[in-house]
């Protein structure tokens, strides 16, 4: 069996003042920095054949304060989606029943990332590691929230809640 452990990116500003992020390409705070190294602990007992994370900032700040002297593959596959006009906005001036119709894929943000195409760049990127390791293989992944979220549709994981706190994980396993 496989396994990848997709794992949120640590807390940003813009997080913590409810706005939301998308493609902005923001840094960890100084709390999101020690919250991650107390993940160290977490994933001792882990052995990862790989990490990868996407280009932002936040997600490669949040593997090198767990993991400060391994190396991690930078995936495009795994970017946020682009969320257009809510980008940087507080999540609480958008329209919420909008909003939940985004969360559920249901609903684009104006000159935001379409959800087939997300969901295609995800899943392509997905299948393509699996394929790329051996069986027994342990692969770890930092991304963002609407990523984990689509992982989640497509793969019809619903023993996790749809939204995903700063660094809370979860696994997709394949038989070999």
């Amino acid at each position: 069996m496989k396994q990848i452990v997709f794992l949120r990116h640590a807390e940003t500003n813009l997080n913590k003042e409810g706005r939301f992020c998308g493609e902005i390409d923001t840094d960890i705070t100084e709390e999101g920095k020690k919250q991650a190294e107390k993940m160290r602990e977490t994933f001792k007992g882990y052995h990862f054949d790989a990490m990868y994370c996407s280009p932002l900032k936040r997600t490669k700040q949040t593997l090198e304060a767990i993991f400060p002297n391994r190396k991690f593959i930078e995936e495009d596959g795994f970017t946020e989606i682009s969320l257009g006009d809510w980008e940087g906005k507080k999540k609480k001036s958008v329209n919420q029943s909008l909003r939940k119709a985004f969360q559920k894929g249901d609903y684009v943000p104006p000159h935001g990332e379409r959800n087939a195409d997300v969901e295609a760049r995800v899943r392509e990127t997905i299948e393509r590691i699996f394929a790329t390791y051996p069986d027994g293989s342990v692969i770890l992944v930092c991304t963002s929230n609407g990523i984990m979220r689509t992982i989640k549709r497509i793969y019809d994981i619903k023993n996790e809640k749809m939204m995903s706190g700063n660094l809370e994980y979860f696994s997709l396993k394949r038989e070999a």
